[in-house]
């Protein structure tokens, strides 16, 4: 669950936002909440007890400030995208101290809307290559980032994590179909029965020969391509390299 909050004192700005973020978060996933605020104080105490992922904090607000609440959630320790909106240019070079995520200018002369969705795309990317996994079997327990799995392989009822930058893949129980529904949308593939593969570390893909080649601690690691997956292996495959390259 992606917890969203809005706080802005000007409410028909709150109205407008809280349509945009809705609509362009649902273009990616339907499990978040977004809650809205013209009260800082009331955004602070249910932070408390809710812990916002993401934060859409205008700067200029009368009572509390916006530079005081960012202030408060970077001492609570709580990892929080923010996300600043303001009208007055000259305060975004102040913000810098609070770690933002980006910015969302007032000013009516700029698009707007595309500002909003050109941040939310940003962000929902950001979020993927930095979503983490905790990997447990009985002699370890791993946190890894996604972006840091080359592939995963399957061997009976257990799974294979090769890991960059690591010697040893992490062994753990686990069902290869249902890895593949969790993991499929922050860039894996599935390229046979037995694997899935970060798209990020494919170099190449052979179809001739069925043969998927991995960058894998700076050794090009070839893996089988199952008949049944050539087709939607190089469709994704093609797609990552155009969004990238």
């Amino acid at each position: 669950m992606i917890r969203i909050a809005i706080c802005d004192d000007d409410e028909y700005t709150l109205d407008i936002l809280k349509t945009k973020i809705d609509r362009e978060f649902a273009k990616y996933t339907d499990d978040y909440i977004i809650k809205c605020y013209s009260n800082g104080m009331l955004l602070l105490d249910d932070n408390r007890h809710t812990a916002f992922d993401i934060l859409f904090l205008d700067i200029d607000m009368p009572k509390i400030g916006g530079f005081e609440i960012a202030q408060q959630f970077r001492d609570s320790f709580l990892q929080c995208f923010i996300i600043f909106i303001t009208s007055h240019s000259n305060l975004v070079y102040r913000s810098f101290d609070f770690q933002p995520f980006n910015f969302i200018p007032k000013d009516p002369q700029d698009d707007f809307n595309s500002t909003v969705v050109s941040v939310i795309d940003k962000l929902m990317e950001h979020m993927k290559q930095h979503k983490k996994i905790v990997l447990e079997n009985d002699e370890e327990t791993a946190v890894v980032y996604y972006h840091n799995i080359v592939y995963i392989e399957s061997s009976k009822h257990y799974l294979k994590y090769y890991i960059q930058n690591r010697e040893m893949p992490i062994v753990k129980r686990g069902s290869m179909n249902e890895t593949e529904s969790e993991i499929s949308s922050y860039g894996f593939v599935r390229i046979h029965r037995g694997y899935i593969v970060n798209l990020r570390y494919i170099k190449s893909v052979d179809k001739k020969i069925g043969k998927v080649y991995v960058n894998y601690n700076g050794i090009r690691k070839p893996l089988t391509m199952g008949a049944s997956y050539k087709e939607a292996v190089d469709k994704r495959f093609t797609l990552y390299l155009r969004d990238t390259l």
